[in-house]
């Protein structure tokens, strides 16, 4: 084979092949479109993530709602006897029934929801406006099962940030066997003493979890007109309930009806909300709040600082969901 042919052999072979701007141009294309795919493959995969966390808060919330409207709405008094208080003489319509208050060692969360509503300011309008607290109540109360009273009550545990979980104690409150010679009035004293307020005060490792992520949970009464019972506010109302209204120190707010029995007792707690408790009789209804935050977010929460938890709550109030229900109690005055 001669010089002249293997050139020309030569010159063919390379005509066949890619030069350098092809093979970069082909590059490029292919980069951009594993990235387009990629872009999409991870937005799914974000919205994906996305909905099984709602769906497992919408689970969990609805689960835990279902659970206290359906021990609410069962809720009935004891049916002991009136007490007279020795300290107030005031004679209290039975044994307690429910309690209410705000969670003692667990911190409200101020949360910055509308910020771009905030001044430079930073008046008092504006923080109304550009903020909201947060309430973690604990509630108790008195419900007839199958073999007698059952005292249950609900609390946020470990929520010394703000967030914590839904709880649930419960134990069996029925005086079954009464001491010979007894007075009838004694037994609502002792199962004040030995059944509900030994539940009011029990610790947390007692409680069973329900729900985690719970950064909100509220519970208020309000009277067969619709009207909220608050020790701040009295309504005149001749068929409703005889409650009393104190302050914080336990000084009387408005004066109570001294003829009835007590059927409640109001008394200021922190943050504006009232500590709540009824006894022979109960309100015709309640509303119950409660606030849960998704998996993701709560863990993130959790490695934050305590300073920075609030601002960057604030910043996620979108995946916070709040349930909401109103549970009308049967045995009413």
């Amino acid at each position: 084979m001669n010089s002249r042919q293997y050139n020309a052999r030569m010159r063919a072979d390379n005509s066949q092949a890619f030069t350098l701007l092809e093979l970069m141009v082909a590059v490029s294309v292919m980069t951009l479109v594993i990235y387009t795919l990629y872009a999409l493959f991870n937005q799914t995969q974000m919205a994906l993530r996305k909905n099984a966390a709602q769906v497992d808060v919408n689970e969990a919330g609805r689960a835990a709602m279902e659970m206290i409207v359906r021990e609410l709405s069962q809720m009935e008094v004891s049916g002991y006897p009136a007490i007279i208080d020795p300290r107030t003489l005031l004679t209290y319509s039975g044994s307690k029934s429910f309690h209410s208050r705000i969670t003692p060692g667990n911190t409200s969360l101020l949360l910055a929801y509308q910020s771009d509503a905030l001044t430079p300011e930073g008046d008092d309008d504006d923080l109304q406006q550009g903020f909201r607290t947060n309430i973690l109540q604990d509630f108790t109360f008195t419900g007839r099962g199958d073999s007698g009273f059952f005292v249950t009550s609900y609390r946020v545990v470990g929520a010394t940030n703000g967030i914590g979980t839904l709880a649930r104690y419960q134990t069996n409150g029925t005086l079954r066997v009464a001491v010979p010679g007894q007075a009838r009035f004694n037994k609502t004293e002792v199962f004040n003493r030995y059944f509900f307020d030994t539940i009011i005060y029990a610790p947390s490792d007692k409680f069973e979890p329900i729900a985690d992520g719970v950064i909100h949970l509220r519970i208020s009464p309000y009277d067969r007109l619709g009207r909220p019972l608050g020790h701040g506010s009295l309504y005149y109302d001749p068929l409703g309930l005889n409650l009393e209204r104190r302050g914080a120190a336990g000084q009387a707010l408005f004066p109570v009806a001294t003829n009835l029995p007590v059927d409640g007792t109001l008394m200021e707690d922190h943050d504006g909300q009232s500590q709540v408790q009824f006894y022979g009789a109960l309100p015709d209804y309640f509303d119950l709040e409660m606030a849960v935050v998704e998996p993701q977010v709560l863990k993130q929460v959790r490695a934050l600082p305590k300073a920075a938890q609030a601002n960057y709550l604030g910043r996620q109030i979108g995946k916070v969901t709040l349930f909401r229900q109103r549970i009308p109690i049967r045995d009413m005055k």
